[in-house]
């Protein structure tokens, strides 16, 4: 199968709450299993088909504001969905790679030293 991603994907967990844009919105608390920069995967309460709007509030840790995006469903496995980003700030998005990338960077760090566990 060929990847089709454009960016790289950081397994970095992150607290969300997320509200369909819908006549009959759906809410659901969850928690992102990864993130890129135009994109993010994770388990919803029900299943939601591609394309539907949903908007985002991640919580960042170490920093006060949560970050807010909107986005819609680019693909759904059951409850596992990945949401393409359609609306986000640039300082939002920056605040979100940089909170992944030191993540990334203290993965790294434990695997060279031999203590990843």
């Amino acid at each position: 199968m060929t990847e089709r991603r454009r960016y790289l994907r950081f397994n970095t967990p992150l607290e969300l709450e997320y509200r369909t844009l819908t006549l009959n919105p759906i809410f659901g608390k969850a928690l992102a299993k990864d993130l890129s920069k135009e994109g993010l995967r994770f388990e919803l309460k029900q299943s939601l088909p591609p394309g539907t709007a949903v908007e985002i509030s991640l919580n960042v840790p170490g920093d006060n504001l949560p970050v807010f995006a909107t986005g819609k469903i680019a693909w759904a496995d059951g409850l596992d969905a990945g949401v393409r980003l359609t609306k986000i700030s640039h300082e939002d998005r920056a605040r979100l790679l940089e909170h992944a990338y030191r993540e990334w960077l203290k993965s790294f760090k434990r695997i060279r030293e031999g203590t990843l566990s």
